[in-house]
């Protein structure tokens, strides 16, 4: 990693927002995680990205999907069935947040959101600069800075307490 990279990661690091009721406690890196990304094809790269990094910090096997609003409860339930041996769920939101200002969306979120995570603890990462919509029903939601390659590592970083060094 060059000394610019290095400086957008930590830079990215010291801009994470942590909102919602419950303090936000890392994840050991021994916790089985099912991640789901809310992407766009616009940002479907970056869902990968996260996806990469979250696989070599948390040493079990880890659960990872795209989802989008337009899953039926069906295949929710069959997702839900396929991840039922995970100790947290992880959705990360690569969509920008003015789009989450649609009441409908944030229904159809909320959702999947419940079904997926049912009694497993839940966290939303968010990679934008604006407002994260408090009706989002995810009890710990961490918001980066942008949609960036230090961002998301920052966010993969942070979620299982570690730091840039």
């Amino acid at each position: 990693m060059d000394p610019s990279e290095y400086r957008s990661l930590v830079d990215a690091y010291q801009k994470i927002q942590v909102i919602g009721e419950n303090k936000f406690e890392p994840l050991s890196e021994e916790t089985r995680i099912s991640a789901f990304s809310i992407t766009n094809e616009e940002n479907f790269d970056y869902g990968v990205l996260f996806f990469n990094f979250l696989a070599q910090i948390f040493k079990n096997d880890c659960d990872f999907g795209f989802i989008d609003e337009e899953a039926t409860e069906e295949n929710l339930l069959s997702l839900r069935e396929g991840i039922a041996g995970t100790d947290a769920v992880i959705f990360a939101f690569f969509i920008p947040t003015d789009v989450l200002d649609d009441d409908d969306l944030i229904i159809k979120l909320n959702n999947i959101i419940q079904t997926l995570s049912e009694s497993k603890p839940a966290v939303g990462v968010f990679f934008s600069p604006n407002h994260i919509p408090e009706e989002l029903n995810i009890p710990v939601k961490i918001n980066l800075p942008s949609i960036d390659n230090a961002s998301i590592a920052a966010g993969a970083m942070f979620l299982a307490g570690r730091k840039p060094m």
